[in-house]
């Protein structure tokens, strides 16, 4: 191997480490002789991989005692506005991974999609939901506004949902257009651009579109199978004061990992000493694929500390766009006041959902909905048993939508997507989910989205494309 393609691997298994939050904020990093040494090259090609790294604000230097890893800094915004970009205040340019996800089934109808993350329309067919949906329209008040802070009706089933002591009022429940909305009026409430928030790595794109755009500094935090690092995490908190964390800690997206009843005590421990509020994103809750998840952070919040963030769009269908928010009063007070901004969420899709859940629809729905997507995460998985002998690696999920695999070292994730894409399947490479595009060797398979045909006929095809081996490495 050549001299700048060693530099080159060294730099991008470094990068991949501080993106990733394996090398969290504040990390030393070994000083050059040293990891020249341990890598067993010359300390000129470890100079290189660092100012590679120094040039990206990545990494810098501190005067007499080495380098260390720095907080990624948003993109910057722009001075003023500029009609020729179409970039507006303080709206900072971030990957448009959402657009391009969405645009899949426009550019290509006929797709076989393991990229999105729904329940695909065999399940809503099955739901009775749009059943709901037509006999609300035929009355009249289904047309006009409801309440800013969402129907009293549907918060009221929500309080009894939820089942949790400290959410015990429709008071304390904001109705919302998706959960993307309500991570957007949390955000906004709690920091401003420039602060720094914390997000375990990998995560919901998502959300870190979001914060990058609204001009905010992420700070990775790693993951495990027993979900976020809080370990790392205090060590975090030590040294810097960020405004929040955002989690995703049962059937986490994009890992499919869920964070063990320890971990959850610990976060809660943390968030009470240093006075950090969690944002806690439960879209998955109660998609278990065998057993019930451990309680929510919420339900074990005692000290007011978390905001609770859900939707129906992982419960129902995507379109549906109505989400909320529970948090304690005072919180929900100020939220629905930013609310009063896009004045309220649509109000047909909530009478609907507040008669689907007086009649108790929603829970057999579910209990059909979990069979289904279990046979289709077998066949998926029977695929990918079937893909070992090349090098391929996951953990089956114990629920959620996601098999998050990971790939040979020689494969390129994104060459792979592309040329799955031109045999017709589609599906999320693992950089998406990263604070920017690095080398890494993941892919993300969504297994709810298509009937079991399809995921049979996909599977099939994402294996001829493997086999091809050399086209696809880096």
């Amino acid at each position: 191997m050549g001299r700048k393609a060693l530099y080159t691997k060294i730099y991008n298994q470094l990068r991949y480490q501080i993106l990733s939050g394996e090398l969290a904020i504040g990390s030393p990093l070994p000083p050059e002789r040293k990891l020249a040494m341990q890598l067993g090259v010359s300390r000129n090609t470890i100079v290189r991989a660092y100012a590679e790294l120094e040039a990206e604000g990545i990494i810098a230097s501190r005067m007499g005692s080495g380098r260390y890893v720095e907080a990624l800094t948003p993109a910057p915004a722009p001075a003023r506005i500029d009609w020729h970009y179409h970039t507006l205040g303080t709206l900072a340019p971030a990957p448009s991974h959402m657009a391009e996800l969405l645009g899949v089934t426009d550019k290509y109808p006929d797709i076989i999609n393991f990229a999105h993350g729904d329940g695909g329309k065999h399940t809503l067919e099955s739901s009775g939901f749009p059943d709901y949906v037509k006999s609300t329209a035929e009355q009249l008040h289904s047309y006009y506004f409801t309440s800013v802070q969402g129907l009293p009706e549907l918060r009221e089933h929500l309080v009894s949902w939820m089942d949790m002591e400290q959410i015990s009022s429709p008071e304390q429940v904001v109705i919302t257009s998706g959960s993307q909305e309500g991570l957007y009026l949390i955000a906004s409430l709690l920091a401003r651009p420039g602060d720094l928030v914390l997000t375990e790595m990998p995560t919901y794109f998502g959300s870190l579109q979001l914060f990058q755009s609204l001009g905010m500094q992420v700070v990775p935090v790693p993951m495990d199978a027993e979900g976020l690092r809080v370990d790392v995490l205090e060590r975090i908190l030590s040294h810097c004061r960020p405004r929040f964390l955002y989690t995703v800690p049962t059937y986490h997206n994009p890992t499919g990992w869920t964070m063990s009843a320890i971990r959850r005590k610990q976060l809660l421990a943390l968030s009470e000493k240093y006075g950090l509020p969690i944002v806690e994103d439960d879209a998955y809750r109660h998609l278990h694929l065998d057993k019930e998840p451990p309680p929510a952070l919420k339900a074990l919040d005692h000290s007011g500390h978390v905001v609770y963030l859900n939707t129906f769009s992982k419960l129902l269908f995507p379109g549906l766009r109505i989400g909320w928010v529970a948090a304690n009063r005072k919180l929900a007070q100020l939220l629905t006041r930013m609310k009063e901004l896009s004045i309220t969420t649509n109000t047909l899709g909530q009478l609907a959902l507040a008669a689907y859940l007086r009649n108790g629809a929603l829970r057999p729905h579910l209990e059909n909905a979990r069979l289904q997507y279990s046979e289709q995460a077998a066949i998926m998985e029977s695929h990918l048993d079937r893909f070992s002998p090349l090098g391929i690696r996951y953990e089956r999920p114990k629920g959620g939508f996601y098999f998050w695999v990971s790939l040979p070292e020689e494969i390129n994730p994104r060459k792979l997507m592309a040329r799955c894409l031109e045999r017709g399947v589609s599906f999320t490479c693992g950089d998406m989910f990263l604070l920017r595009e690095a080398e890494q060797p993941y892919i993300r398979l969504c297994f709810t989205h298509e009937r079991s045909e399809k995921i049979d006929r996909g599977m099939k095809i994402i294996a001829e494309v493997l086999q091809q081996g050399k086209e696809l490495q880096l």
